[in-house]
């Protein structure tokens, strides 16, 4: 074993023993899941996210760090395609037991809408009756992610969607610039702009009956942003004349880790590297200005 490999390997072991990380909640999986149902839940609060076939041996780790969390929803939802549960009844699930629960639940979905499933059902089915918090199916959330969404959410009650993660838009003589010229906020920057775009990554908080104009109009989104829902979510959001709060990590705690091995597929990079964002946002802006009279470059 060469020098760099037993640096990685050390640096394995010691990240066991950091709270947040993969190998930390990989190391706890067993107290997790015999201690999470005697957490504090909140009322009217769900969790929703999507996950697929190529990562089906990865989400569920996600899920993991959300039920390791200091206070949970009162449900997970989990929206997947046609025959997920049958293919998931043969892998080494490491849930298995706890979908009988009925705290996690598993959906096949009767029409999978690729990452708008993250959203489309839940809001379809609870927009107007619960706060809806999105998450990913290939990150390790920290244990205060949702404790702090739902008390920044009663902090800033003028604001109606709540991130963790979320970019400066920047607008150039009446038009919005380039992804790769707008600002991530961060301890440096907080986002006081006017123009939020909320990223999905790092977890946001929808408040209940925030988003009704569009966001369910399917065919609207597979045709103009088929493989980015954080750009139809983010028109639709000052559609509905709805403001946008970048939040930090409570108590500078690390916000996230990605799940190894569950990157092969990724949308981030296909629409950031591939300048695919910059022509979705135009399609929305067309539309939203033709149908609606919004162009967001003059907020």
């Amino acid at each position: 074993m060469n020098l760099k490999s037993i640096q990685v390997s050390i640096g394995r072991k010691m990240r066991a023993f950091v709270p947040g990380t993969f190998e930390n909640v990989v190391l706890n999986k067993d107290k997790i899941l015999e201690t999470y149902e005697k957490k504090p839940t909140i009322k009217n609060l769900i969790i929703s996210m999507t996950t697929y076939a190529p990562r089906i041996d990865s989400f569920e780790y996600a899920i993991l760090s959300m039920l390791n969390g200091s206070v949970l929803p009162e449900k997970i939802y989990v929206y997947v395609p046609k025959g997920f549960i049958s293919l998931l009844a043969n892998r080494n699930s490491l849930l298995r037991a706890e979908y009988d629960k009925d705290f996690i639940s598993l959906i096949e979905m009767e029409i999978d809408y690729f990452c708008h499933s993250k959203y489309y059902y839940a809001f379809s089915d609870f927009g107007d009756t619960k706060d809806i918090i999105t998450g990913d199916d290939d990150i390790i959330y920290y244990r205060d992610w949702v404790k702090h969404l739902v008390e920044s959410a009663q902090q800033y009650p003028d604001y109606d969607v709540i991130a963790y993660k979320a970019v400066d838009v920047k607008v150039v003589n009446g038009k919005i610039a380039p992804y790769d010229e707008w600002v991530h906020c961060s301890k440096k920057h907080l986002g006081e702009n006017k123009l939020l775009f909320a990223e999905g990554v790092g977890g946001v908080l929808y408040k209940k009956g925030t988003l009704k104009k569009e966001v369910l109009n399917k065919e609207k989104f597979l045709e103009l942003t088929p493989k980015a829902d954080d750009i139809w979510l983010w028109f639709c959001t000052y559609l509905n004349n709805c403001k946008i709060k970048y939040i930090l990590p409570y108590k500078n705690q690390k916000l996230l880790y990605v799940v190894p091995h569950s990157q092969n597929v990724t949308l981030w990079v296909e629409n950031t590297i591939g300048k695919r964002t910059d022509v979705y946002v135009e399609n929305c802006n067309k539309y939203f200005l033709e149908k609606h009279g919004l162009n967001i470059a003059d907020l």
